[in-house]
Parts: C-alpha cells; structure tokens; sequence
C-alpha cells in the first residue's frame, strides 16, 4: 500500500469543518490584529501631524482614543472587504503581486471610507451630506497623498498575511522567530 492514498466519500463525509466558535474565534483574532495594527499607524499619523502643527506654532494635541476608534472603523471595513472577496483578483497570484494589489485595493477603500466618514462628520455639524462630500472631494492633492500614504503602510500588512497564508501559521512563526544556527 502506498504512502499516500486517495480520499473516499465517506473520508470527505466525516471531514471536520471548524465550529463556528473556532470560526467566530479566528476572525476575532485577525480582526484584533488588523485593530492593534491600524491603532499603531493611526497614532503615528497623530503624533507626526502634532510635531509638524507645532512648528508652525499650531496646537494640536494627539487624541488616541479617536485613533482607536478610527482603526476599529477601518478594520471592520477591511473585514468586510475581505469578507466580500475584494481581493479575490490576485488569489493565486505572487506574493508580491497579492501584495501590491491588496494594498492598492484597499488603499482606495479605506480612502473612499474616511472621505464618506468626514461627511457624515460634517452632516452631524449642520452641513448637508452631498456638499461636504462635494468639498471633501475637492482636495484632490490631499486625496491622493493620503491613498499613497496608505497604500505604502498597507504593503508590510498584506505581505505579513500573504506569508502566513503561504507557510501557514507555525511555518511563519518559525521564520520570523527562530534564528538560523
């Protein structure tokens, strides 16, 4: 008999499929990952802006707790894209080429998601919707600075997700931990 053998029905039958706990507690995980992860670069954009206000002698003081909330919103709809497959077009594909198209795809996700944000922001203020989407859509520098900013900052992210998917979670753990002897 060979070392490997050919799966029967009743084999794919009785294949174990994770519970929905097990389920429900992996995207709990790669959802608090991806929070920790946004947090960190949220906050750093916070405290980059307060260094360059201040030497213009412009106060303004660093809220992480606004960062928080940020990358909680961020997250969820970096979920909810994958959730939907957007970035099904490069499954399969190189690393770096998954890499580079996750982190373009949902650089414009996330952007188009602030821009939406500071409207209803806007709204809540007294302004209508459709006028301070108008405006936000205007700085068209600022836009695209942004989406770069964010795309640059996604790629270790998609990169770190592509390497777990490839070499699996102990594969990547023994890659980024263990030193070569």
């Amino acid at each position: 008999m060979s070392a490997t053998r050919e799966m029967t029905v009743s084999d794919v039958m009785h294949e174990t499929k994770p519970g929905w706990k097990n389920r429900a507690k992996d995207e709990l995980r790669k959802l608090s990952i991806t929070v920790l992860y946004m947090w960190v670069f949220l906050s750093i954009f916070r405290i980059h802006r307060e260094v360059i206000l201040a030497n213009y002698n412009i106060n303004y003081t660093a809220k992480f707790g606004f960062a928080f909330i940020n990358a909680v919103i961020f997250a969820k709809f970096m979920w909810l894209g994958e959730v939907l497959h957007a970035g099904k077009k490069a499954a399969g594909k190189a690393l770096l080429y998954t890499t580079l198209w996750n982190a373009a795809l949902f650089a414009v996700i996330l952007t188009i998601c602030h821009l939406v944000e500071e409207a209803l922001v806007n709204a809540w203020h007294g302004q209508s919707f459709a006028a301070s989407l108008s405006e936000g859509m205007t700085k068209r520098g600022d836009i695209f600075a942004s989406t770069l900013l964010i795309f640059v900052v996604l790629i270790p992210f998609f990169f770190a997700k592509g390497l777990v998917e490839v070499l699996g979670k102990d594969g990547t753990k023994k890659l980024m931990i263990h030193t070569k002897k």
